[in-house]
């Protein structure tokens, strides 16, 4: 069972939907769905289309492919605004073993984003309506210890303050046994949309570098003010990995990854880097 003791804790603690964000009531209708269903494979292609014209490098994924070599499952944290360029990675980790699971919103609005993780070859939980989000914490606990599943925790979602760490990660590792995978990303020439995150997205022919912490596990049964102090340890780890990926990418490494570049776009709709 999960500790209920955490429910007075104040705002989301996981990444993803907010948790006061309850399902419509109406119900999805039969040309919804089949509208979600046939749109869905053309968003993939899209974002598939995007990441091919990317470099990519992976630093420090060494650890990583112990772990999930061994079936255990990881609690990948990062950033909000990475997501986009961090998608990549995580459909690789999916090609190694892993049952990578996000965090959908329980509104209609998410079901195309279920459709659209399972082509890529993700698990979704949907996001309940609880006060601090304990139901979604819940969600994910069942995902690892029933599936193995590896859950994606942003942070700093789902509305910020942009890169302050909330300790959800952190509680779910401690309730699952699951290590803790702190990850970054940057790019060499990338747009900032005007979103509440300044969500990363690479230009075309971009060099994106991943880089990834150790992974380790949190105690069970550690006193406030000691999970007060690894939660400003996993914020710092973050910054310290993210700074890493902004060297990485402006400096150079090995390419890991390549694609046929695509033709590039005139900067609209967002701040360029």
């Amino acid at each position: 069972m999960v500790d209920s003791s955490h429910d007075h804790l104040p705002g989301p603690l996981v990444g993803g939907p907010h948790p006061l964000k309850v399902r419509s009531r109406r119900r999805t209708t039969r040309l919804r769905r089949a509208i979600n269903r046939t749109v869905a494979p053309l968003v993939v292609a899209l974002i598939k289309l995007a990441w091919a014209s990317y470099r990519f490098q992976v630093h420090g994924d060494e650890p990583v492919r112990r772990l999930l070599g061994e079936g255990r499952p990881l609690i990948l944290t990062f950033w909000h605004d990475s997501i986009f360029a961090m998608g990549w990675y995580l459909q690789r980790l999916g090609g190694l073993g892993a049952r990578v699971t996000y965090l959908v919103s329980p509104s209609r609005d998410g079901d195309l984003a279920v459709q659209v993780l399972s082509v890529m070859g993700a698990g979704a939980v949907r996001g309940s309506a609880t006060r601090s989000g304990v139901k979604a914490m819940h969600g994910l606990y069942r995902a690892i210890v029933r599936e193995h599943g590896s859950p994606v925790v942003l942070p700093d979602g789902p509305h910020g303050p942009r890169h302050h760490c909330k300790p959800g990660s952190l509680l779910l590792a401690q309730m699952s046994g699951a290590q803790v995978l702190p990850m970054a990303c940057a790019a060499s020439r990338s747009w900032r949309l005007r979103t509440w995150d300044r969500l990363l997205v690479p230009l075309p022919f971009a060099r994106v570098a991943v880089t990834l912490g150790e992974p380790y596990s949190v105690p069970k049964g550690i006193a406030s003010e000691e999970l007060e102090r690894q939660r400003l340890e996993l914020e710092a780890r973050l910054q310290e990995l993210a700074a890493e990926a902004r060297r990485r990418a402006s400096g150079g490494a090995e390419i890991v990854h390549s694609g046929e570049p695509l033709h590039r776009p005139t900067a609209r709709g967002g701040d360029r880097d």
